[in-house]
């Protein structure tokens, strides 16, 4: 089981779009999660087209918190279906509804997090969307959860001199945990001017998957738009599936590796 979190630096570089996708083509079972401090329902307005959350969703699982309720056994309830009748469960966490929410729920990021974690023996991954990190970073409950951070830019100029701005101040946070957790770079419509290459070099971080720059496939994921004949089987989603099982495999390996560095320390 891996836990991954989205996260950009400034503008609206890909990250919602990006961990979208990645969820829809995922190989496991997956879940993704919508914890962008700053509400916009992007995923419920754009690609699930105004579905209704019935109540579910983050400001459930604060108000069960709450009472005292473990968050671990009422996590699933509160998803909705991101796609039906695959063999592949794919599940979404309604966010934040109201601005603001998100300051009710700094104690509940912890319990949030363990919850994530306790649904690797049902072979589930989760994908956080974390939105835009702020002046202070992301929140250390959240952080702790995760096996890698993936910060998403755009290869202009504009994009990558926001990334430099904020990246240290994730770096630090990342370095103050008390177990190690990766930090890579999600890298939307590379060659734009900057390839993949140099982006990674230049912020000395791996380049963890790279998305086309295809605006009308991506408004599919944004938007709602309408997806195209054999939208699942083009070039963008193609693109999608392979970093997507790139990831996985990528994760399965670091945590084989940790694994086993735990064992032979006993």
């Amino acid at each position: 089981m891996a836990v991954i979190v989205f996260t950009s630096a400034a503008g609206a570089p890909g990250a919602t779009t990006a961990s979208l996708g990645l969820a829809l083509t995922w190989p496991r079972h997956v879940l993704l999660a919508d914890c962008d401090r700053e509400p916009a329902q992007s995923v419920q307005a754009g690609y699930l087209r105004g579905m209704d959350h019935g109540g579910r969703g983050l400001m459930t699982l604060a108000h069960l918190h709450r009472e005292g309720h473990p968050l671990a056994p009422e996590l699933w309830r509160q998803t909705l279906p991101l796609a039906e009748g695959t063999d592949v469960q794919r599940r979404f966490l309604p966010g934040f509804t109201s601005p603001g929410a998100a300051r009710l729920f700094e104690h509940v990021w912890p319990a949030l997090g363990e919850s994530f974690e306790a649904l690797d023996p049902q072979g589930v991954d989760v994908l956080i969307d974390a939105g835009r990190l702020s002046t202070t970073g992301l929140p250390l409950g959240m952080l702790s959860a995760a096996d890698v951070v993936l910060l998403t830019v755009r290869s202009s100029l504009r994009s990558l001199a926001g990334a430099r701005i904020h990246l240290p101040t994730l770096r630090d946070q990342l370095a103050a945990l008390p177990q190690q957790v990766a930090v890579g770079l999600v890298v939307v419509g590379p060659e734009r001017p900057y390839s993949a290459a140099e982006i990674s070099a230049q912020f000395a971080a791996p380049v963890w998957a790279e998305v086309p720059w295809e605006p009308r496939s991506a408004e599919v994921l944004s938007d709602g738009e309408r997806e195209p004949r054999k939208f699942f089987e083009g070039s963008f989603m193609g693109r999608m599936r392979a970093d997507a099982k790139s990831l996985s495999e990528r994760l399965t390996r670091a945590r084989q590796a940790a694994a086993l560095v735990t064992g032979g320390a006993r």
